[in-house]
């Protein structure tokens, strides 16, 4: 073997034989490293060991660990230096494993000679060691940069499987789940710390006197030993519902047991059964809660149930009274309308009966006058008495025409509501209020925007607010020196027309204007506090509002809002 020729000098020998006990004793130095640490390590102990230039050891990523590429060199670099020897060697590392082949020296002059010797992890990882001697490697360079691989492979290998089984310790003695280990006899090799608490279990010298079927409430027991255990001999596998027994309570504890059986990954042959159970008390806990809960939930629903049908059938109970209320309050309200035109009209018929003395006593005038002219000698002409007869008759239509607008009012008139124009409507208002008032009434400014000229309304209703806005306005102006009433139309937006009532009169007290539209409430002597209410109720039922202010001249403004027809 030309490693042992090269040994034949008894120095060379002896040098050989402690690095070779240096490298056995590394393992035991690296028990706690990380594999960075390993791998510096090992590094070092070549770089002295093989008189080498350079040592360079890439290990991969393992588990929990990143890979590491560590670099030890004979004489010292910069940072930046060593960066790029580092890649150079990297690159020389590729595709020459156990291979002797050279490169330009990156750490100074000539050629380095290079060797390396792979790790078992696959790859990339190895160690590769470097020297400008021209006599590197030696066939005892070799050997001992081969064990120093297989030391540190092993080493990171043994490092890693040991966390792997300290982490699997950690989560099976950490479960709050029943995990065993057992004999093919039944024979407990192992139970974590929740199944000696879930079981009672006092120790493990208790558990060694016992069989997995001991676990097991009584009547759970031979059937698991009969009917399961050949299943899981056999399928290797059974996944169920069994009731265990507590030790030192006695209580019967239901489990979802998955039984399992383990075997020899070599023969496949069974060694072991093991199984992993849940305490079900919770789930069964929770499942009676919830079967509970929803008895009481269905009882409760029912109960809801019957009491909704209930307030259903008082609500429709009250809903028709409601509505037969609804019916007599219209009906009321259409009476008390009916008296208030009634009481206007009573309060009017001394002043219309001054209205209508003036045309029948000018139509008595004419006719007499027509007489005689017929009767005298001699007779005048046809066409002067036409003329005279002409005048009674216009003065009879007028007659009429007063007497026909008293009734139109007084009449009970329909709620139908329709496209009325706004400017007749108010005339016409205006002159029944304005009737008897005489040469000493309130001087009325009309005015109208041609923009809100149309309304839906019921023509008889809107006349009596109106009506009693205007004659309200001359009361109150009465005793006034300065007696102007305006009544204005105005479009104030897309959607609203307002109508405006402002006098100069005394206006109204404080203690009067917190209850004006409410009924019963008057400054007049004779009122009965009817009027401005009823008008109120007459305006919101056309979707209106009427409102009140103060005259800044002196006096009251009445404001009627109303909607715009859509028609418009």
């Amino acid at each position: 073997m030309p490693w042992v020729d090269e040994l034949s000098e008894p120095q060379e020998l002896r040098r050989c034989i402690r690095d070779l006990v240096a490298l056995s004793t590394l393992p035991a130095i690296w028990k706690g490293y990380n594999s960075r640490q390993i791998a510096d390590s090992a590094a070092a102990a070549l770089l002295s060991m093989l008189n080498a230039d350079v040592i360079y050891v890439s290990v991969p990523g393992l588990r929990d660990e990143p890979a590491a590429d560590v670099m030890r060199t004979s004489q010292a670099v910069s940072s930046r230096s060593s960066d790029h020897v580092e890649r150079i060697l990297r690159r020389a590392w590729r595709g020459r494993r156990e291979q002797i082949s050279t490169i330009d020296n990156p750490l100074g002059k000539g050629t380095l000679r290079i060797a390396a010797a792979p790790m078992g992890f696959g790859g990339d990882a190895g160690i590769l060691a470097g020297s400008v001697n021209p006599q590197f490697p030696s066939e005892t360079h070799r050997l001992l940069l081969g064990i120093a691989a297989t030391h540190a492979t092993l080493a990171m290998q043994r490092r890693h499987a040991e966390a792997e089984q300290r982490r699997l310790v950690s989560v099976i003695e950490r479960s709050s789940e029943f995990i065993g280990f057992a004999h093919l006899d039944g024979r407990p090799q192992y139970l974590n710390k929740a199944a000696f608490e879930l079981l009672g279990l006092s120790g493990i010298e208790q558990v060694q006197r016992l069989n997995i079927f001991d676990f097991m409430a009584p009547d759970e027991g031979t059937r698991a030993h009969r009917e399961l255990l050949p299943i899981v001999m056999g399928t290797g596998r059974w996944l169920g519902e069994l009731n265990f027994r507590h030790f030192k309570t006695g209580e019967i504890i239901p489990f979802l047991v998955d039984w399992f059986r383990i075997d020899d990954p070599r023969t496949g042959r069974p060694t072991n059964m093991a199984t992993v159970s849940r305490d079900l008390r919770p789930q069964k806990k929770l499942e009676s809660d919830l079967r509970r809960l929803n008895d009481t939930l269905e009882q409760r629903v029912a109960e809801r149930t019957s009491e909704l049908q209930e307030a259903l059938r008082r609500l429709t109970l009250e809903a028709e009274e409601r509505g037969r209320a609804d019916v007599r309050a219209q009906k009321s309200q259409l009476a008390l309308l009916h008296a208030s035109r009634l009481s206007a009209a009573g309060q009017m018929a001394g002043a219309l009966a001054h209205e209508l003395n003036q045309p029948l006593t000018a139509f008595t005038n004419s006719v007499s006058a027509g007489r005689r002219m017929m009767a005298s000698d001699p007779p005048h002409r046809v066409d002067t008495v036409r003329d005279i007869l002409g005048e009674a008759a216009e003065q009879a239509l007028r007659a009429g025409e007063i007497i026909r607008r008293l009734r139109e009012f007084v009449t009970r008139g329909e709620t139908e509501k329709r496209i009325e124009n706004l400017p007749d409507l108010i005339r016409e208002a205006n002159g029944l209020a304005s009737a008897g008032i005489g040469a000493h009434g309130a001087t009325v400014r009309l005015s109208f925007d041609p923009h809100a000229e149309a309304v839906l309304a019921n023509r008889i209703q809107l006349q009596q607010v109106m009506l009693n806005l205007i004659r309200n306005a001359h009361e109150a102006m009465e005793k006034s020196e300065w007696r102007e009433l305006e009544v204005v139309t105005a479009r104030l937006d897309d959607e609203s027309i307002e109508i405006t009532v402002a006098d100069r009169g005394s206006g109204l007290p404080d203690n009067i204007v917190e209850h004006l539209f409410e009924p019963f409430h008057t400054t007049k002597i004779d009122g009965m506090g009817l009027g401005l209410s009823i008008c109120r109720s007459i305006v919101e039922a056309h979707h209106g509002k009427l409102g009140y202010e103060p005259n800044c001249g002196g006096g009251a403004i009445f404001r009627v809002t109303l909607p715009v027809p859509l028609e418009q």
